[in-house]
Parts: structure tokens; sequence; C-alpha cells
């Protein structure tokens, strides 16, 4: 049976993907109904490209999205006698071209649906039967959401340090921040000079200091400190910490959450603490031990991130910020978390999370 199954191009990739992945078949031709703005941004390609639609399958008329006379003369190029089954999905585009469409293929024997947003419902408008809402089987992971918004994702590696540990350092270090603090400004500068590994006893306080901690891989018998141990208790501890709390929260599989990762995008690249992908939807998590600077806000410029990140990650996506810095002790302070509001990026603090039974439930976040 020969299909052809006809795509609306517009900013939201996600809802085409879906229903692509559950609807193609190795038969099945697809006609993507596209803009200038679009193909010079690439949409289309993003699309094709996780989908794995092979070039000669897929073909694309250009119309002007505010044009109904526009729309139906393409479309009316083509001959779609050749085609057993027509099937239409209506999300994407401009309302114009979702209503063009519609009208279109309402003449033809077709099949038109389009995707709710709640959940993986999809709503068949033509023809209609008595069960119109169904559930898309196929379900995109965190590398598809990535690839559907043209991002490539690179790195997520765990340090290996098991999450006991983890969660054991988290109490040390809120119980002794200021006494460490020198050893962690040593830390940091070890960290920034780029070295493999180093010997702890030319580290000033460094060999005490992982004795006290009783830090794991037998560091300090060893005598050698390599560079993703310095990278680990500088800060990557806290992004694992939360990393696992989500994980083991949500049972969220290893494909579906990442932390320490590298996004790629016409040629720029932004590094993300932890992302997941949860009931469809992408979760970024900015991690910081504390939003104190002397040289300028860190709180602002990481919530100014957030917010320039998540404009190109779709709908479906939403920024949060965790910090170790308190907000009973002032460091975070109201403007903070107003200033994440207006952002709609979510700020939270030493006390919430060191309080939560479910870190989980702070993002509203039901476990399934």
């Amino acid at each position: 049976m020969k299909t052809l199954l006809v795509t609306l191009i517009g900013d939201q990739t996600i809802p085409n993907v879906q229903f692509i992945k559950d609807k193609q078949d190795d038969k099945t031709l697809f006609l993507f109904v596209s803009t200038k703005k679009m193909e010079e941004k690439g949409v289309k390609d993003w699309i094709i490209n996780v989908c794995k639609i092979e070039e000669d399958r897929a073909f694309t008329i250009i119309v002007d999205q505010f044009s109904l006379n526009d729309i139906e003369e393409k479309l009316n190029e083509l001959n779609y006698d050749e085609y057993d089954k027509l099937i239409v999905n209506v999300t994407g585009g401009t309302k114009i071209m979702s209503h063009a469409v519609t009208e279109f293929f309402k003449e033809f024997a077709s099949e038109i649906f389009y995707l709710t947003g709640i959940g993986n419902t999809i709503l068949q408008v033509h023809p209609k039967t008595k069960q119109s809402v169904k559930s898309l089987i196929n379900r995109i992971n965190l590398d598809e959401y990535l690839l559907s918004h043209g991002f490539e994702m690179k790195g997520g590696k765990l340090s290996g340090i098991p999450f006991v540990y983890t969660q054991k350092f988290i109490s040390l270090f809120l119980s002794n921040e200021n006494s460490y603090s020198s050893v962690f400004r040593t830390l940091r500068d070890l960290r920034s000079d780029g070295k493999k590994k180093y010997d702890v006893n030319t580290v000033d306080g460094l060999s005490g200091f992982l004795e006290e901690i009783e830090f794991p891989l037998s560091v300090a018998k060893r005598q050698i400190i390599t560079r993703p141990e310095i990278k680990y208790l500088t800060g990557e501890w806290f992004e694992e910490y939360i990393y696992y709390r989500f994980k083991q929260e949500l049972n969220i599989s290893d494909e579906n959450i990442k932390t320490g990762i590298i996004l790629s995008k016409n040629n720029t690249q932004n590094e993300f603490d932890v992302v997941f992908l949860f009931n469809g939807n992408l979760y970024t998590i900015e991690c910081k031990t504390s939003i104190i600077n002397e040289e300028f806000n860190l709180m602002l410029d990481t919530i100014y991130k957030a917010t320039a990140l998540q404009k190109n990650l779709g709908l479906y996506s939403k920024s949060n910020i965790f910090t170790l810095s308190s907000k009973e002790n002032k460091e975070v302070q109201e403007a903070h978390f107003e200033r994440g509001r207006l952002f709609n990026i979510d700020v939270f603090c030493r006390e919430d999370i060191i309080n939560c039974t479910s870190i989980a439930q702070l993002l509203k976040i039901q476990p399934c």
C-alpha cells in the first residue's frame, strides 16, 4: 500500500516528529508543506534527520503562510490519485496553513489528524468517528527531542563515584562549607590549569581533606588525584546528586536523562548540567552550589543563560535553577525568584532541596 503522509512545517517540531514516527513505514512517502522562513531555518531537515527519512521519499512545496489561495494552488499541482492512503497532520504551520490544508484534503479519502498537546493523544478531525481521540504508540527519546530542534548532543559521562557517597558528601558540604572553602578554591585553581593528575602531597591541605571526607577510590592512599575527580569535587557532585534524585524518583531510563552534556547548534555550544525527558516534556536544570560571586551577579547571569536556551527548545521545555545558596540567609533574594518567574524559570534554593521528600514534586512532576 502506497501512503502519502502530509506534514505542515512550523517552529514546533515535536508534534510532527511524534506523528511521523508513529505512522511511517518503509512504503510511506512524505509531503512537507513549508515556508521560506522555515526552509531558511532548516526545520524540515531536522525532522527528516531524526525520522531517518530517505531523500527520494520526501518532497516539499513552499507556500505563502498567510494566503489561502496560494496554499490551495500549490497543493493542486500534485497528483494524489497514485496513493492508496492519504494521512494528514495539521498540527504544525500557521493557523491559515492548517485551515487551508484541512479543507483541501477533506475532498479526498484522507485521514486528517491534530495532536492535542495533552499526553500522547491525537484527534482525528476527518473523517469523524466515535473514537476520534487516539493515542500515539511511538514515543521519542531525549536525543530525538534535541535533534528535532537542530541540536547535537555530546558528553554526558558520569564520574563513576557512587550515588551513596554523593548523598553523604552533600551533608559534609552543608555542614563544613566555610571550613572547606580554602580547599575548594585550591581545587578550582587546579581544575583551571588543565593538568590530568596531581600528587596530593604537593597541594597544601589536600591530603588531609581527602582523608577527612573519606573520598572513594582510595585517592589519598594512591597519593594521586585525577582531573575528573577534581571536577567532581568542585561542583559536579551537585549535578550528579540532582541527576540521581530525578532518575530514581521518576524511574527515567539512561537514554532519557543526562548530566554535563554539550549541545551544539549553528557552531554555537552550550553546556547543560542536567537534562531529562519525561512524558514528552524536556526539563533543563542549572546547578550552582553557590550563586555568590563578587565580580558579577551569578544568579541573574544563570537566569539569562537559561532563558536564551529555553527559547530554542520548544514549547515542551522547562528550565529550572537549583542552588545550595540559602534563602533564609538572604543569599537568594526575592528579586531572584521574581526575575526567574518573569522568564518562566523556577529557582530552588538550599531549603527547598534539603527539606523536600520528593525533588520531582518541586517541579510539579508526578511519577507514572
